[in-house]
């Protein structure tokens, strides 16, 4: 088929677009390959004719991963993430640093900090009051040895799963929040928002100009502290979890998992359970050591510090039962060159895996904001039960949608579309694949490892 200049083969239907899970139990993520053609021609092209479609599979799973096709730089991964989602910004407000890739302006390194520095599961910016709807994950070059994965996890399941008294007392407390950055960032910290300065996060060194681009995206007043009185500092008050925009399901909201001193030391010797590297072993001691004196006996904060909303310290104890109900829900995908992971940033949460291949190499990019105030939690809150859930997420997505199958993907086959590149008996076997009686899940792909939170006690009991 030709577009303009372009060619590639096949139609643009959704037959031309293998459908398969690397986990059926959890079908995070929903994994589309190329059946004929795995250029970026075909691909930008069937994004932009199927983007609706798309995007409800991203709704209805949490993550869509594009694996197969042919992207072999920044430019190419902007070309195809566009087509995905016209609408990306260039906005970052976010807590690590990231440098833009040559050649785009929507492409950045995921965090340009160390890989040997676990980042816990988190929903991208979920402390603004406008984080991003949609983020997207692009490698270049895979970790070829352990660890270095994305990690994801339905932060909906963690909501739910979650000790319940643990839980109501995020909701009854709410959380506080206090951000603080430095006007030159650290080259090394234990904590890595140190590393990022107020100047590199809103891309400018006048503290006015700072001030009116807080007021401008509504967030809360900045104070300036400091014997120079040129370290940036908010403080604010916030929910801890949100409703789905569209789903109105809770959503556990917020990155205590994240900035609390236990969380680097914790989450090195999850890594360790894990790949049984006796470095993140090592590493996991020795920053317990450091966060011990640093946080408990010198009385220092994180840079993004979050406590009750009372101002009380969150304890290590309901840390510990909070990554217990995300490790419990997290999975872990081996990255391939070229792989394009799209994430519903209000339902599924990523994080990133530590590893000592200091090649690896991950860019990011993420959609326009959208309000999460938007959505009132004093408004009935969503489904209590799985068949009130799916009745509710059916009207959210594509009538379409049946429980047997991938939405909307059955119905381009030869007996209706035209264009089809498919033979009958080929047909038949991709309405097999994709859910009718007799369904079988594609094991023609990579992996897939499904981790189970690790029995053995936690070294962050060292703190309790």
């Amino acid at each position: 088929m030709t577009t303009g200049a372009r060619e590639f083969v096949g139609s643009l239907g959704l037959d031309n677009i293998a459908t398969s899970y690397l986990d059926p139990t959890t079908k995070l993520p929903l994994v589309l390959s190329p059946r004929l053609d795995d250029s970026l021609a075909f691909l930008a092209a069937w994004l932009d004719a199927n983007r609706a479609w798309v995007d409800e599979q991203i709704l209805q799973h949490g993550a869509v991963l594009l694996r197969g096709f042919r992207l072999d730089n920044p430019a190419d991964f902007e070309q195809a993430i566009s087509a995905v989602q016209p609408n990306l910004s260039d906005s970052y407000r976010g807590t690590s640093p990231r440098s833009v890739f040559e050649g785009t302006r929507y492409c950045f390194s995921a965090a340009d900090v160390p890989v040997n520095y676990p980042i816990g599961q988190h929903l991208e910016m979920s402390f603004l009051k406008k984080p991003p709807r949609q983020l997207y994950f692009g490698c270049l070059q895979e970790s070829t040895s352990g660890g270095g994965e994305t990690s994801l996890c339905d932060f909906r399941a963690v909501f739910r799963d979650m000790d319940p008294e643990v839980r109501q007392k995020f909701v009854d407390k709410k959380l506080r929040y206090n951000r603080t950055h430095k006007k030159v960032g650290e080259k090394w910290a234990f904590d890595v928002g140190d590393m990022l300065s107020w100047t590199q996060l809103f891309g400018t060194a006048d503290k006015e100009e700072v001030e009116d681009i807080c007021r401008e995206e509504d967030e809360a007043e900045v104070q300036w502290i400091g014997p120079k009185n040129d370290t940036f500092f908010q403080e604010w008050t916030d929910d801890a979890y949100q409703l789905h925009p569209v789903t109105k399901e809770e959503v556990w909201f917020n990155h205590a998992q994240v900035f609390h001193y236990s969380t680097f030391p914790a989450e090195l010797w999850y890594a360790f359970t894990r790949i049984r590297d006796v470095r993140f072993l090592l590493r996991a001691i020795l920053f317990a050591i450091v966060a011990v004196i640093k946080y408990c006996l010198l009385g220092h904060r994180m840079a993004l510090d979050i406590r009750y909303g009372d101002g009380s310290d969150i304890t290590v104890a309901d840390m510990n039962e909070i990554r217990k109900a995300v490790h419990d829900n997290m999975v872990f995908t081996t990255w391939q060159k070229g792989d394009l992971m799209c994430i519903d940033n209000f339902s599924t949460s990523h994080g990133r895996q530590p590893t000592y291949d200091f090649g690896r190499k991950i860019l990011v990019a993420w959609s326009e904001p959208h309000d999460k105030t938007s959505t009132p939690l004093h408004s009935p809150i969503a489904v209590k039960n799985e068949e009130a859930n799916m009745t509710l997420l059916k009207k959210c997505c594509s009538e379409l949608y049946d429980d047997a199958h991938v939405p909307g993907a059955v119905e381009a086959t030869p007996n209706t579309s035209p264009d089809s590149t498919l033979s009958s008996d080929e047909a038949h076997d991709l309405k097999e694949l994709l859910g009718l009686p007799g369904n079988r899940v594609s094991t023609n792909v990579a992996p897939h490892k499904r981790h189970i939170s690790c029995p053995n006690p936690s070294l962050t009991s060292i703190f309790s």
